[in-house]
């Protein structure tokens, strides 16, 4: 099992479908190849930047999705002491 997904390793093309656990682990594969890549090749390969991007975008979209609004705090009652 490698703990990197290399650029030249398959990818889905639609991260919709997938798990929530299963983007969630495409990502950390993905930084840790970013890390590789900045340490080993001086910069990030455009493929792994990709896949980062797209990475990022499904996860917020998920978290937007799943976020309830928050219902407004009723005001409190002040009491005026004279």
């Amino acid at each position: 099992m490698n703990s990197r997904l290399t650029p030249a390793e398959p990818f889905p093309d639609d991260l919709a479908p997938l798990e929530v656990w299963e983007v969630e682990v495409l990502n950390s594969k993905v930084h840790r190849e970013l890390d590789y890549e900045y340490a080993h090749a001086g910069g990030p390969a455009m493929e792994t930047e990709f896949r980062h991007e797209e990475l990022r975008d499904e996860l917020d979209r998920r978290d937007d999705s799943d976020a309830a609004p928050t219902p407004a705090l009723p005001a409190p009652n002040l009491v005026v002491v004279p």
